[in-house]
């Protein structure tokens, strides 16, 4: 789904009173209410003048008949393309709106796999190989769907179901990302239990940071690790390094990139060799130590950060950091935190997911 250009109203919606209603980081989205409707326009958060879609949510009390480009509200039919836009759904606590979801395979929530096992949420493939037939005979109301990849979506175009694009990916911030929760919530009819959750995350979030922004000594950091003969790099000013910022550390790579540069082995090790920590995310099946990350590559060894055991690692296939890390920056700050500057923490704090690799 690319961008394209902002819709011309009808008549009728340009007579329409609309309010704004407000947000405070994300970029990606926009929300207007008039009486019964409201209109969500989802914008590419990397240039907020490019349009991606607009919809008109209708109130499924308000028995009004749509019109095209309408969606009656809240919808009972959902199904989620990938875990990440899951997260939203989980901690709205709308397990019984989704009736289908990418696939399981790396899903550690226990309610959600309840319901793949009872048959009451169905697995509709991965991108690329989606089952058309079988998404069709569930009959969603509406399917998320992220608007910056190919593949399977293409073939969705054609089905006839509202495609509602998620672009919190793409936001540049913890808390942008965050609140996309909001977004979610106009589908769901609870607007107001995620105004609640938000403002919670934000608060945490905040006390957090600023608890950080306090420190002297600013310990420094790199991250990732060599996929083939490349090293994906994230920019100086991409979403994980507003994160090192946020929790009183210094990003090594200070350009002023947002998305995440190839760069061989040498350019890395030159700028990073000395860093204090270095930050993993891997999926590895059985277990991952410093033993068999520097068997992935023996020149490991040569930073300063795995010799001094500082390497902060998530093992996705133990953590479920895809199906919660967009709604709980908080508790993604609090274990840099916890690693960078344990004494702002209490004593008994222990980190969830990013952890310090033996």
């Amino acid at each position: 789904m690319g961008c394209t250009s902002k819709p011309k109203s009808s008549n009728t919606e340009d007579s329409t009173q609309w309010q704004i209603v407000p947000l405070k980081y994300a970029t990606g989205f926009t929300i207007e209410k008039s009486d019964y409707k409201t209109r969500l326009t989802i914008k590419n958060p990397a240039d907020s003048s490019k349009i991606i879609k607009q919809v008109i949510l209708v109130s499924n009390t308000s028995k009004q008949k749509l019109k095209a480009g309408e969606i009656a509200v809240p919808a009972h039919k959902i199904i989620c393309s990938s875990s990440t836009q899951l997260a939203y759904f989980m901690e709205l606590n709308a397990y019984e709106s989704i009736v289908g979801v990418n696939s399981s395979r790396y899903l550690h929530d226990k309610m959600m796999n309840a319901f793949i096992m009872d048959g009451k949420v169905s697995r509709i493939g991965k991108e690329g190989s989606f089952n058309k037939e079988l998404i069709v005979s569930l009959e969603p109301e509406i399917i998320m769907v992220s608007p910056f990849k190919a593949g399977g979506y293409d073939a969705m175009k054609n089905l006839e179901i509202n495609l509602i694009p998620m672009a919190a990916h793409k936001e540049m911030t913890p808390l942008a990302k965050a609140e996309w929760i909001k977004m979610v919530a106009l589908f769901l009819d609870k607007e107001q239990e995620a105004d609640k959750i938000f403002s919670n995350i934000d608060a945490k979030y905040n006390e957090l940071k600023q608890l950080a922004s306090e420190v002297n000594n600013k310990p420094s950091i790199f991250s990732g690790k060599l996929i083939g003969d490349k090293w994906y790099v994230p920019g100086g000013n991409s979403f994980y390094a507003h994160y090192f910022k946020d929790a009183g550390a210094e990003y090594v790579f200070k350009n002023g990139k947002t998305g995440a540069e190839p760069m061989d082995f040498e350019v890395v090790f030159e700028e990073a060799q000395n860093a204090d920590y270095w930050r993993v995310l891997t999926s590895s099946p059985v277990g991952f130590s410093k033993a068999s990350f520097l068997s992935e590559d023996r020149r490991y060894d040569d930073f300063k950060a795995f010799r001094e055991n500082h390497i902060l690692a998530c093992n996705i296939r133990q953590v479920p950091f895809y199906e919660q890390n967009p709604v709980k920056p908080h508790i993604i700050l609090a274990d840099y935190i916890y690693h960078f500057h344990h004494e702002l923490l209490p004593s008994d704090y222990q980190p969830f997911f990013w952890t310090s690799l033996k």
